[in-house]
C-alpha cells in the first residue's frame, strides 16, 4: 500500500488552491473593473477565463450540428402562451416559391395599398434561411432573396442559424443592401440575388438609404456611424462616439456609463475612467429628408437622428461638424428605430424592457411633449429587444415585434388590420424572428421589368 498523504500537505494544497482562486478572480474582476492594477496578469487571467467558454461553444456547435438541432437561438423565440392563430391562414406564394409556417390574417379593405418587404428567418423549401420576401399588394409572396455572407478580408461568416438579419433597405431596382447582427460584412445583392459587392466589417442594426439613393447609413463596431456608397460599397466616412464626445465637451450624455476610479485620499484632475460593458449600443441612424426639414426648427436636411439603446437616449447629430443639436434621455426605455415625421415629431419604438408591453410614441423635439401612437396592450405587443416601425402618410403603422416572431399593421383608427406570424414548422411553441416589415408604395418599383434566370 502507498503511504497516506499527510494532513498538513493536503491542507497546504487546499490553501494554495484557495489563494490561487482568489487571485485569479481578483485579476479577472480588476481587468473588467474601473481601476486595473493587475496588469499583464489580469489580461492573461481574462483570456484563460474566456477560453473555457470558447471550448464549450465549439463543443455545443459540433454536438448540435451532428444531432440535427442547429442551435437556432439567434433566430427563434418562444411563442407567447396566449397566442391564438385560429384565425390565420397560410400566406400564398407565387409558383417556384415555397415558404412554410408563414401565417397571416388580413382585413384587406382597411389595409394601406402597397408592397410589403418582410425580412427575417423563414422556412424555405424545408430549410431555415435568412431571407427577404416581397409581398404584393394582393398579399402574395412574389419574390424571395436569400441573405447570406461569403468570406471577406480573411474572415469566415457565422453559419446562417447563428446570426440575425438586422439592417436592410431596398432600392427601386429591386437590389438590397443588408447586414446581420453577428456579421462580417455589409452587402448588396441585385434583384436576382447575385452579389454586387461585399464590404468587410461588423456592421449591424440599421441600413438606411439617403433620399437620393446614393448612400446608406449604417452602424459599425465600436459604436460607430458609417456612410457607405451604394454603387460599390466604399465606406465614405465613419463617425465614432469618441469623436462626438470630443466635439461636444460640455454635453455629457454619451459618458454617463463611464466608470471613474474613486480614490478618497486623492483629487485627480483630467483623468478618464473605463467604460462599462456595452456603454452606448447605437441601434439606428436616420438622415433628415429635405422634404420635411422645414418642419424641424434648428435642424438641417441630412442631420442624423441616432438612437443609443443603453442610454435610453435619442439625439440629433450634424454629420459634418459632429455637433449634437438636440437630445432626449429617459423618455423612452431601450428604444429602437426613431424616425422623422412630417408632423415635425420624432417617432420611436419604445421597447419598455421588462415593463409588460411595448409602444410606438411620437416626441415633439421643440416642446418635449409625447403622444402615444400605439399602445401595445391593444394587441399584446411586446418586444423586449429589437423591433422596427414605420409611420405611413395615412396614419397607419407597420410594426415589427421580433421577439414574438410577428409583424402587424394598424390603421389610422388604431385597429389591427393585418398581421403576419412566422411559425416554426412542426413546433407548437416556437416562432422564427421577423426582423422588419417595410411598406412600399405601389409605384416604388416596376416588378414587371425584373428579368432573372429563375423565378426566385
Amino acid at each position: 500500500m502507498g503511504r497516506p498523504i499527510p494532513l498538513w500537505f493536503f491542507l497546504l494544497c487546499l490553501l494554495v488552491w484557495l489563494l490561487f482562486t482568489m487571485a485569479f478572480g481578483w485579476a479577472v474582476k480588476s481587468t473588467y473593473g474601473d481601476d486595473d492594477r493587475s496588469g499583464m496578469l489580469g489580461r492573461v487571467a481574462l483570456r484563460i477565463a474566456n477560453f473555457t467558454g470558447l471550448v464549450e461553444q465549439v463543443v455545443v456547435e459540433l454536438v448540435s450540428y451532428a444531432s440535427g438541432d442547429y442551435r437556432d437561438e439567434q433566430i427563434r423565440v418562444t411563442r407567447d402562451k396566449n397566442t391564438d392563430y385560429s384565425g390565420f391562414v397560410p400566406v400564398p406564394t407565387a409558383p417556384g416559391i415555397k415558404v412554410d409556417g408563414l401565417l397571416m390574417r388580413a382585413d384587406r379593405p382597411k389595409m394601406t395599398d402597397g408592397w410589403r418587404l418582410i425580412a427575417g428567418a423563414f422556412t424555405i423549401d424545408g430549410e431555415m434561411e435568412n431571407a427577404a420576401l416581397l409581398m404584393s399588394p394582393d398579399l402574395k409572396i412574389v419574390r424571395k432573396w436569400t441573405l447570406d455572407e461569403v468570406p471577406v478580408d480573411g474572415k469566415t461568416p457565422r453559419p446562417k442559424y447563428r446570426k440575425f438579419v438586422h439592417g436592410l433597405d431596398v432600392l427601386k431596382d429591386g437590389s438590397l443592401v443588408f447586414t446581420f447582427d453577428g456579421s462580417i460584412s455589409l452587402q448588396r445583392i441585385n434583384v436576382c440575388g447575385d452579389r454586387l459587392w461585399s464590404t468587410g466589417g461588423t456592421f449591424n442594426h440599421a441600413v438606411t438609404l439617403d433620399e437620393a439613393g446614393d448612400t446608406v447609413w449604417t452602424l459599425s463596431s465600436g459604436d460607430t456611424i458609417a456612410q457607405v456608397a451604394v454603387k460599390d460599397g466604399t465606406v465614405l466616412r465613419k463617425i465614432s462616439m469618441d469623436d462626438v464626445i470630443a466635439k461636444n465637451p460640455m454635453i455629457d450624455i454619451l459618458e454617463i456609463r463611464r466608470k471613474h476610479a474613486l480614490h478618497l485620499g486623492q483629487n485627480n484632475r483630467n483623468t478618464t475612467g473605463k467604460w462599462m460593458d456595452d456603454p452606448i449600443h447605437l441601434n439606428d441612424v436616420d438622415p433628415l429628408p429635405s422634404a420635411i426639414a422645414d418642419k424641424f426648427q434648428g435642424f438641417e436636411a441630412g442631420d442624423l437622428l441616432v438612437s443609443a439603446r443603453s442610454l435610453n437616449l435619442i439625439f440629433v447629430l450634424d454629420p459634418d461638424t459632429l455637433k449634437v443639436k438636440w437630445w432626449r434621455i429617459g423618455q423612452t426605455q431601450r428604444q429602437h428605430d426613431p424616425d422623422w415625421l412630417p408632423s415635425g415629431e420624432i417617432s420611436a419604438l419604445d421597447n419598455r424592457m421588462s415593463r409588460d408591453f411595448s409602444e410606438i410614441v411620437a416626441l415633439d423635439p421643440a416642446t418635449m411633449k409625447e403622444r402615444t401612437l400605439f399602445d401595445g396592450r391593444k394587441n399584446d405587443f411586446y418586444t423586449r429587444i429589437r423591433g422596427k416601425h414605420q409611420v405611413l402618410a395615412d396614419g397607419a403603422l407597420e410594426i415589427t415585434s421580433p421577439q414574438q416572431g410577428r409583424a402587424f399593421e394598424v390603421d389610422g383608427d388604431g385597429d389591427v388590420v393585418f398581421e403576419i406570424a412566422d411559425t416554426k414548422p412542426g413546433s407548437e411553441t416556437t416562432n422564427y424572428t421577423i426582423s422588419e416589415m417595410k411598406w412600399l408604395p405601389r409605384d416604388y418599383f416596376d416588378i414587371g421589368s425584373w428579368k432573372c434566370p429563375t423565378s426566385g
